[in-house]
């Protein structure tokens, strides 16, 4: 110690901190910012608004690539832009950010990996899978294509779509949740509220009719959703870390 004292004479005063610190094996890192781990605790409210937003805009336009050849028929409130019909804007939006929201919020309860970090290319391909998807069963529907054959035809290729664009069990298990569930919850709207209807549904269900292959495009929507909800959340993430640097 004799030898560190005379040898410390020289040197400055926050060196001669940092080593009575180490010394005493308490070795300090204020100067350094330990890497923070992203949370959605910060960031939801300009994601859920993003999603909200997005859903309102985007979600009608891929939505009319169906009304148009009349697969759904919007009743109650519907307006028309050319050859796109719909009157559910506010639904979709809601549907965009209920999904992307429940996805990042069950992603924080997992442990984190390369798989669950969002990324602007994973984002592009889905949205691109999906746009192709819903306009290949609008063509399917349009040229009179059995339901049974073009559903035995949309389970491949959403099958396909998802080793494509998520490729993950957790994935394919929301994707599946939401392509039961939906249909499920479009019943009361055309019930009780006439929004829209099937002109030629396939299949009954508590007396309302539905198309059987539509929950396909749920579960192909499902992984548009999450890529999208993760890389806004990526965004929204490096901004704050921005913000507070």
């Amino acid at each position: 110690m004799q030898y560190l004292s005379l040898v410390n004479q020289g040197l400055p005063y926050q060196v001669l901190q940092v080593q009575k610190r180490f010394l005493n094996g308490k070795p300090q890192c204020s100067s350094l910012k330990q890497p923070r781990r992203s949370s959605l605790k910060t960031t939801w409210p300009a994601i859920s608004v993003t999603l909200f937003g997005s859903g309102f805009v985007l979600g009608p336009l891929i939505d009319g690539l169906h009304s148009r050849v009349d697969l759904v028929v919007y009743r109650t409130g519907s307006i028309h832009i050319g050859p796109l019909s719909t009157n559910v804007p506010v639904l979709l939006g809601v549907f965009y950010c209920t999904v992307g929201l429940l996805h990042l919020y069950l992603d924080e309860r997992t442990s984190p990996s390369a798989k669950t970090q969002g990324s602007l290319k994973k984002t592009l391909v889905s949205l691109i899978s999906l746009v192709l998807f819903i306009e290949l069963s609008a063509e399917m529907y349009k040229s009179g294509v059995p339901a049974n054959v073009e559903a035995y035809a949309l389970f491949a290729a959403a099958e396909f779509i998802w080793f494509l664009a998520d490729r993950t069990w957790f994935g394919f298990a929301l994707a599946c949740i939401v392509g039961v569930a939906c249909p499920l919850a479009e019943i009361p709207l055309i019930k009780y509220f006439h929004l829209w209807d099937y002109p030629q549904a396939n299949v009954v269900i508590f007396g309302e009719g539905l198309v059987s292959w539509t929950l396909t495009c749920y579960f192909v929507y499902t992984f548009f959703l999450i890529n999208f909800s993760r890389w806004l959340k990526s965004v929204f993430v490096a901004d704050d870390f921005k913000g507070q640097g």
